[in-house]
């Protein structure tokens, strides 16, 4: 086994994580003559990848990483970034860095982990967009979560992200209770989880209308008894037309259209479906396609001005975006933000009357 004492070498560091992000990372940093010291993965100790060994964290707790820059090779929302960050340093590491950080140790890098993580995106270049929006948003604690965001994910500096709210996605419990019974309408609904927090949440439930383009995902929603008599599961996508796009299916929560996807759905417009439905609730979180999906229910939320909790995390920009489409239609929505998970991921734009 390699030592594990810091090597001279300035250029050498340490890569915490082998998912496909983690190894990505390390085949870009070795691309550009980065010398990896070793890789912590618990769940691949004893082994190595390119050469390089993996150890778990408890390999490392007697002080072997002092001095060392670990670069986190984990970009998702199951992860408490901050733990890990806080068990780097209790350990010895010098500096943690961010999947953020990687263009700063290799500028020409491939990786590219998606979501909101995109280095092509110049945040400097959209202040006056950032500032428009933070100014409507109504609450402290939403310009709080914005502000934080946003310095984290320019930064790369973990003592930055913000603590998520894990246990209230969609019902956050310092925001006004909405009014019930609840009529849902739910775009990229996966196997139903939104629901059941509205349950779960003790919220009356009058109806509910779920979009789920992915069959394995479709297939558990349909299945799932609610105890919710007028209910409608479609197997659909959502976009601003009725129209059929290409999808990436894995039927997971992250399964998404896609130009590259492997199978092409049947996307509808919300208006061309529930025409003349009540609707008193709107989520979406259909990975990207919030802005499209938004501009097909347009009539609706004219119409019942329902309220509306929108995921702002699949790109950078939507954290204004969002919030900018629906004040260009002067409805009188006023504005919060929360995030749910981990590394910013898991933010929400909660629009109420």
């Amino acid at each position: 086994m390699a030592s594990l004492a810091k090597r001279p070498d300035p250029t050498s560091l340490v890569v915490y994580g082998l998912g496909s992000v983690g190894k990505g990372i390390v085949d870009d940093l070795i691309a550009e003559g980065m010398a990896v010291d070793f890789i912590l993965d618990r769940g691949k100790r004893g082994e190595s990848y390119r050469g390089i060994p993996i150890l778990a964290l408890e390999d490392v707790t007697g002080g072997q990483l002092a001095g060392c820059e670990v670069l986190i090779g984990l970009h998702n929302h199951y992860v408490d970034i901050k733990q890990i960050h806080a068990e780097l340093c209790a350990a010895g590491a010098v500096r943690v860095l961010s999947p953020i950080n990687l263009a700063e140790l290799a500028p020409n890098a491939k990786t590219q982990p998606g979501y909101w993580l995109d280095k092509h995106f110049d945040y400097a270049a959209h202040r006056a967009d950032f500032v428009r929006t933070r100014a409507l948003l109504v609450d402290e604690t939403s310009r709080s979560l914005f502000d934080a965001i946003l310095t984290y994910r320019q930064s790369g500096d973990i003592a930055d992200c913000p603590a998520p709210s894990l246990h209230d996605e969609y019902t956050p419990t310092d925001l006004p209770r909405l009014a019930e019974p609840l009529r849902v309408v739910d775009c990229g609904a996966f196997t139903g989880v939104a629901i059941h927090k509205f349950l779960k949440a003790s919220y009356a439930i009058d109806s509910f209308a779920a979009f789920e383009p992915d069959s394995d995902n479709f297939a558990v929603l349909a299945s799932r008894d609610f105890g919710i008599a007028r209910r409608l599961c479609l197997p659909l996508g959502t976009w601003s037309s009725t129209t059929q796009l290409r999808f990436s299916s894995d039927g997971s929560m992250a399964s998404r259209l896609s130009d590259a996807g492997d199978t092409v759905i049947q996307c509808v417009a919300v208006d061309d479906v529930l025409q003349g439905e009540p609707v008193s609730v709107v989520k979406l979180d259909v990975e990207g396609a919030e802005i499209e999906t938004l501009k097909g229910m347009r009539k609706i939320i004219e119409a019942q001005k329902p309220a509306l909790l929108v995921s702002a995390y699949h790109l950078p920009e939507h954290l204004y975006e969002i919030i900018d489409l629906i004040e260009s239609w002067n409805l009188g929505y006023r504005f919060h933000l929360r995030v749910h998970e981990f590394n910013t991921f898991g933010t929400v734009v909660y629009a109420y009357q």
